[in-house]
C-alpha cells in the first residue's frame, strides 16, 4: 500500500518512529518527508505488518498530529527492508568513454571519493537486463564534470545525480560483501538499481541490475533513446567527429 499521511507529521520524529514500527513489524518499504509537509509511505509484506503499520500512521507517535491518511493499493516493488527515503547518500555520474573499448563508467560517491565501475553495454532501465559492471580504481570529484576529447577518445557526461543507499546492509560494507542495493535520481536513471558481484579480483566483475519499481520501463533501450549528454546535449559521436 502507499499511504499519504498529513497534518503535523514533520519535525515530530514521525518519519523515524514509522521506521521502527515497520521493522518490529516485518514490514518492507520505504518512509519519506515530502515538500508540501505531508509523510509519504510505501509498505509491502505479510498483510499483518502492512496492516499494523498502517494502524500506527493512523495514530502517529506521541508529539505528532496527524489529521489524514489517504491510502492505495500499489504494486509490489521488492523491498529489502524497510528505510527512510529522500536522504541523498551523495552523487552519482555516468560518463560514456571512447577508449581502447567503448564503454560508460557508473561511479558512486562513497567515503569521499567516486566508486567507479565500467559498463559496456551502459545502464538499463528494464529489469530482466543485466549488465556487466567491472569494478575499476576509484576516481576524484573532479573527473565528474570532465566532458571532451581525450588522446584517442573522448567522454560525455551521459548522466548526473544524486542518490540513496538502500538494503540491508550499510554502506560500504554492502559493497564489500558483494550486493549494493541503491536508488538514483539522475536526470535519465531513476529508482532502485542493485550490484551483484559476480566474480572476485583484481578487477571484480558484477551485474547492474534495475529494480522492479514504478520507474522501471520493460523492453526499453534508454541508452540508444537518449544518447545525448546532459550537460552540452552532444552524443559521443558528435564528439569524436561522426555522423
Amino acid at each position: 500500500m502507499r499511504a499519504i499521511v498529513r497534518g503535523r507529521v514533520q519535525g515530530v520524529g514521525y518519519r523515524d518512529a514509522a521506521v521502527r514500527q515497520a521493522r518490529r513489524l516485518g514490514a518492507m518499504g520505504w518512509v519519506r518527508n515530502e515538500d508540501d509537509g505531508s509523510v509519504l509511505v510505501h509498505a509491502e509484506g505479510l498483510e499483518e505488518a502492512v496492516e499494523g503499520l498502517l494502524a500506527f500512521l493512523r495514530e502517529g507517535p506521541r508529539g505528532a498530529g496527524v489529521d489524514e491518511v489517504s491510502v492505495e493499493r500499489v504494486k509490489v516493488e521488492g523491498h529489502e527492508q524497510f528505510a527512510v527515503r529522500g536522504v541523498s547518500a551523495g552523487v552519482f555520474v555516468v560518463q560514456e568513454h571512447a577508449a581502447t573499448a567503448r564503454h560508460f563508467d557508473l561511479r558512486l560517491e562513497v567515503d569521499g571519493a567516486m566508486r567507479s565501475w565500467a559498463v559496456p553495454k551502459g545502464p538499463s532501465m528494464d529489469p530482466a537486463v543485466k549488465r556487466l559492471a567491472v569494478q575499476v580504481e576509484d576516481h576524484a570529484f573532479a573527473h565528474n564534470d570532465f566532458e571532451g576529447p581525450t588522446e584517442g577518445g573522448g567522454v560525455i557526461v551521459w548522466d548526473r545525480g544524486h542518490y540513496e543507499q538502500g538494503g540491508r546492509v550499510a554502506w560500504p560494507e554492502a559493497l564489500e560483501r558483494g550486493h549494493a542495493v541503491f536508488v538514483l535520481h539522475g536526470e535519465k536513471l531513476s529508482g532502485g538499481f542493485a550490484l551483484q558481484r559476480t566474480r572476485p579480483g583484481g578487477k571484480p566483475q558484477w551485474l547492474l541490475i534495475k529494480r522492479r519499481d514504478e520507474q522501471a520501463a520493460p523492453g526499453s533501450d534508454v541508452v540508444a533513446e537518449q544518447p545525448q549528454s546532459v550537460v552540452s546535449g552532444t552524443t559521443l559521436d558528435e564528439l569524436l567527429g561522426g555522423d
